[in-house]
């Protein structure tokens, strides 16, 4: 029996490819950047920012991937309005494709669920590994940019998505506890070896000022004590409306596209495609190939 799953993921591996009338069509060869969305504490709008951004970044011409990566709450898709059935483990099953877990989302974004199955990686053998990267990597041909919600906090499941990816979005608060749990956050990035440009957002702001003191204190502290460059996108301005669109289950960039906090996301989306990262893109399969060594290398060491 495992001798015939292997024989067919080898065959799969080998002749993997999009059929022609395929939703997610080939596009040029090229590494999107990935672009994992955080915090370094739950309850400060991270995954609602994520989604908002991505339509965002589809406005201006970005063809966007959303990967839920929140392993204990994942709710991209109840922010969407859409209900996903399956994860990136269904790849294992020969009868689920590539289209079958990615899902079509408004403005022409798509997402994806991690689910808890991603941390199945440490138990998978080097085929099924390639059989799911050798999936995922086509994403590669399709989409610009990827942005891989993460979880709240500073475990290791979370710093693993965090590292693994070409740059870094810190979503907090002016609260001082958020500020200190994003210092947390960048202070275990360094710990963690991580190389990728971090990018700054301050959510929530009610007054100027506030969210301007929040920068000014992360920056600094930042490049005096972490040796981090700390780029900021900009402020986010506390909104009613995203609770309306929150109970409505409609992302605030499409229900209420005139209100300051969504003017606020679409100028962070334009300072970010402004800017380019310090490190080269690895593309997904990079981001998953980084992913996969550091999830075996936390099994390992715990069997030690």
């Amino acid at each position: 029996m495992m001798l015939d799953q292997a024989e067919r993921l080898r065959k799969m591996v080998q002749s993997v490819h999009f059929e022609p009338n395929s939703s997610i069509i080939k596009a040029n060869i090229h590494k999107a950047r990935v672009i994992a969305v955080t915090s370094g504490k739950g309850g400060v709008g991270k995954t609602n920012f994520t989604v908002n951004l991505a339509l965002a970044l589809a406005r201006l011409g970005q063809k966007v991937l959303i990967i839920d990566a929140d392993l204990g709450m994942g709710n991209v898709d109840v922010v969407l309005g859409y209900t996903t059935q399956y994860n990136i483990m269904h790849l294992l099953e020969g009868e689920f494709s590539l289209d079958d877990i990615i899902m079509d989302g408004p403005l022409g974004i798509k997402f994806m669920s991690g689910g808890s199955g991603i941390y199945d990686l440490a138990n998978l053998s080097n085929l099924q590994l390639t059989h799911i990267i050798s999936q995922i990597r086509l994403m590669d041909d399709w989409a610009n940019i990827i942005l891989i919600d993460t979880g709240a906090g500073i475990n290791k499941s979370v710093m693993n998505f965090v590292v693994a990816a070409d740059e870094v979005i810190i979503v907090t608060t002016p609260e001082p506890t958020a500020i200190t749990d994003a210092y947390a956050m960048m202070k275990t990035y360094v710990n963690y070896h991580g190389t990728g440009m971090l990018r700054l957002v301050i959510n929530r702001v009610i007054e100027v000022n506030e969210g301007n003191i929040a920068i000014d204190k992360l920056t600094k502290v930042a490049l005096n004590f972490l040796g981090l460059s700390l780029t900021s996108l900009g402020t986010v301005y506390e909104d009613r409306n995203l609770i309306r669109a929150v109970k409505k289950q409609v992302p605030l960039l499409l229900a209420f596209p005139e209100t300051i906090s969504a003017r606020c996301i679409e100028q962070i989306a334009n300072r970010l495609l402004s800017i380019k990262s310090n490190k080269k893109a690895g593309g997904i399969k990079g981001f998953f190939d980084s992913l996969a060594g550091l999830v075996r290398s936390v099994a390992y060491s715990k069997e030690e």
